[in-house]
């Protein structure tokens, strides 16, 4: 595991590690630059969603909430929350490299049966994929192979001579490339979005030390987490009248190996202080009652806790909204000068749990609400695999 920490006062970018895609090494920053933020960890190779999910022909709605020709209404008829989600961050991205500026967004629009998602921050290429609603606050991928274009691959770097002789190490830097995606799965909660992607990069384009189109890299994940809503709050975490059970949806009861990432932003006298762990091995022990699934985990001395979900969709599930969990608080104590790192009682302020029938990504954002850490914000990331595998 690694942690580190930066005292800042820019937007919240957050960057963990970050692999070199196109040449097969790595590297890893603490920086909270948007020009070297990011990073993408391991991938699945489906979309997730339920055999029966697909619209019906006559454009009404599927029995597991699928999309109707309105483009996105859910079975019990309540409307998908269309609209334009903004402060965009990058909270999962192990293997390449993508950024999203402060000024990023993701805009949700109908299309017929499907859900047009189109993805924009300054300096990258507008990437546009197709969903399909699978209920009032959720959508998957309607077909694998959409491209995602930004900045997913690493190019250049190495042993540098220089004109005087001198050898220099070259870092490499972030090239254009495309996420071929296998699978994507969107979830709305509280206003906030959270996109789940995996695939594999291609196509990255050519600079020395990176051979253009070259074979794809191995499977990729990332997740993208859109805060500020134009919608109000969309997903209330409430299911789908007809949405799944735990006993029909893809999610796979039991114990889980999770990896994670948690970043947490906490001010102190005026400044912002940013600290990323990244990498910390932890636990999940995921039970299930009806449409309910209950998810209790632990990350060390980083954050533990147990939060209660609603089944939305056969791939996603909300947290039931006033729910609190432990994190570690990174502020000041005035009497030590020192961080306490004691465990402390935040908020969930909005989240999400994905599958894709054996990967569980659980993702929720909290805030300390009292105390010494009073105001401490947390992104909280796992990714985990079931035991016996």
């Amino acid at each position: 595991m690694k942690a580190s920490r930066a005292l800042a006062t820019a937007p919240l970018l957050l960057t963990t590690a970050v692999g070199l895609a196109a040449c097969g090494a790595r590297i890893e920053s603490g920086s909270s630059n948007p020009d070297d933020s990011s990073s993408d960890g391991g991938s699945s190779s489906d979309g997730g969603s339920s055999s029966d999910g697909g619209s019906s022909s006559d454009g009404g709605s599927s029995s597991d909430g699928g999309s109707s020709s309105d483009g996105g209404s859910s079975s019990d008829g309540s409307s998908f929350p269309f609209g334009v989600y903004s402060d965009c961050t990058w909270l999962l991205t192990t293997g390449t490299a993508e950024s999203a500026a402060s000024s990023a967004s993701l805009t949700l629009a109908p299309d017929g049966p499907s859900v047009v998602a189109t993805f924009q921050s300054e300096g990258q290429p507008t990437a546009t994929f197709d969903l399909r609603a699978t209920s009032h606050s959720s959508a998957t991928l309607t077909a694998s192979g959409q491209g995602f274009a930004g900045r997913w691959g690493y190019c250049g770097g190495g042993v540098v001579v220089l004109d005087s002789g001198d050898v220099a190490v070259g870092s490499p830097a972030p090239t254009q490339a495309t996420l071929s995606l296998s699978s994507a799965e969107l979830t709305v909660d509280q206003g906030v979005v959270f996109v789940q992607m995996n695939g594999a990069v291609v196509d990255v384009q050519g600079q020395p030390g990176c051979a253009p189109d070259g074979p794809p890299t191995g499977p990729t994940s990332a997740l993208l987490v859109c805060e500020a809503s134009s919608t109000g709050d969309g997903g209330t975490g409430a299911g789908d009248a007809g949405a799944p059970t735990s006993a029909t949806s893809a999610f796979v009861t039991g114990s889980y190996d999770c990896s994670s990432t948690v970043f947490t932003v906490v001010t102190y006298d005026g400044v912002q202080d940013n600290v990323v762990s990244s990498g910390g091995a932890g636990t999940l022990t995921l039970n299930a009652d009806g449409s309910s699934l209950n998810a209790a985990y632990s990350l060390g001395t980083l954050t533990s806790g147990t939060l209660d979900f609603t089944i939305t969709s056969d791939s996603s599930a909300n947290p039931v909204p006033g729910q609190t969990i432990e994190v570690a608080c990174g502020g000041i104590d005035p009497t030590t000068m020192m961080s306490p790192n004691d465990p402390t009682v935040t908020q969930v302020s909005a989240g999400a749990l994905t599958t894709d029938g054996t990967t569980l990504y659980l993702t929720f954002l909290g805030r300390v609400p009292s105390g010494t850490c009073s105001g401490q914000t947390s992104s909280i990331v796992l990714q985990c695999t079931p035991k016996d595998q």
